[in-house]
């Protein structure tokens, strides 16, 4: 999620990358860019993809922009297992929850939801086939 939505910052659209530098090439330097720790030699070559050499985005940026979202549906084509998952689900703006139920644990899920004012339907479609 975190990398998905650090994609639509205004400073990583505006990557001014060369002319010859192929889309799928383009989507891998924006990751590259958004998780960062990249060696000297990776660095060397990621530069080297841009007309300008963009400015490091650093943690405090991305933080600032994860705090914007909200409003996130998840869905599961199962049931959630543990409340551990929508803990995790809470740090990315979802508030909107749908799985099939069924879990021993349903109780403790929903509890989990209703402690972050989470919405949690329960369809009792499972869809998840092997």
């Amino acid at each position: 999620v975190k990398t998905w939505f650090c994609r639509q910052m205004p400073k990583v659209l505006g990557l001014k990358f060369k002319a010859e530098v192929k889309r799928q090439e383009r989507v891998n330097a924006k990751v590259r860019y958004i998780e960062g720790g990249m060696t000297q030699q990776e660095l060397e070559e990621f530069n080297s993809k841009f007309e300008e050499i963009p400015e490091p985005l650093t943690e405090s940026e991305k933080d600032k922009w994860m705090a914007s979202l909200s409003g996130v549906s998840l869905s599961s084509d199962a049931f959630f297992p543990f409340p551990d998952s929508i803990d995790i689900a809470s740090r990315f703006g979802v508030k909107y929850i749908a799985q099939t139920g069924g879990s021993l644990r349903d109780d403790l899920v929903i509890n989990a939801c209703d402690s972050y004012d989470m919405v949690c339907a329960v369809t009792g479609i499972r869809l998840f086939h092997h």
